[in-house]
């Protein structure tokens, strides 16, 4: 896990990374904010507690679509799938996505939904070198994943759709777009209403500064 520096007064001096320069932190499904939990399922696998490692229909659909246009179109990638694609990263092909499912499969054999959704949630790409939401709850808004308000939620579910264009620093319109995508979801599958959605997209959200004083640990070899 990365480590984080504060002086006596509680301001960040800087953040020593893991040795693969990942800036991460891992908390349990019950300390992070319900407001993330719903807007990363409606976004990425909104029948994720009612269906099992793959998404079937999806599946046959992205199937269809591939012979048609003779590769990848949709990758119908459910939450075990994603994870299984970060646990195994490879080229997007057939072979690999078969691979994928297997592995989904296998995630989904050996472990109960809340574990998969809490190894997802900790392993979500959030821009630059940082991963989970706990690590980007810190990095962007300085508060514990836990304290997250529905605006901050929504921003940070977006993120993991493309962490690098949607980085907050450099494409907050690009971002607000897609997070306009999640709290639409969120409205969809009924877990916020209309107008808490339009409320939480025009909250004015502030950022912390980059963090640009992180230092990746050495490697006890060297």
């Amino acid at each position: 896990l990365a480590v984080e520096f504060s002086d006596r007064y509680g301001q960040p001096l800087g953040t020593l990374l893991s040795r693969d320069q990942n800036h991460t932190a891992v908390v349990p499904l019950a300390q992070v904010s319900p407001h993330f939990i719903q807007a990363i399922i409606a976004a990425e696998d909104k029948r994720y507690y009612q269906q099992g490692a793959v998404d079937s229909i999806a599946i046959v659909r992205a199937i269809l679509e591939a012979i048609q246009a003779r590769k990848i179109v949709s990758g119908a990638s459910t939450i075990p799938m994603q994870l299984a694609r970060m646990l195994e990263p490879a080229p997007t092909t057939l072979v690999n996505k078969s691979q994928e499912i297997w592995l989904a499969w296998r995630l989904f054999a050996g472990m109960n939904k809340d574990e998969i959704l809490q190894a997802y949630i900790n392993r979500l790409p959030m821009g630059g070198n940082l991963y989970g939401v706990e690590a980007a709850s810190r990095a962007y808004f300085n508060i514990p994943a836990t304290d997250l308000s529905l605006s901050q939620a929504s921003l940070l579910a977006a993120l993991p759709n493309d962490p690098t264009d949607l980085n907050p620093y450099y494409n907050w319109q690009a971002l607000k777009q897609r997070q306009r995508y999640v709290l639409d979801r969120m409205v969809a599958e009924g877990y916020i209403t209309l107008n808490y959605a339009n409320h939480a997209y025009q909250e004015n959200v502030e950022l912390q500064p980059p963090q640009l004083d992180a230092i990746a640990a050495p490697d006890r070899k060297s």
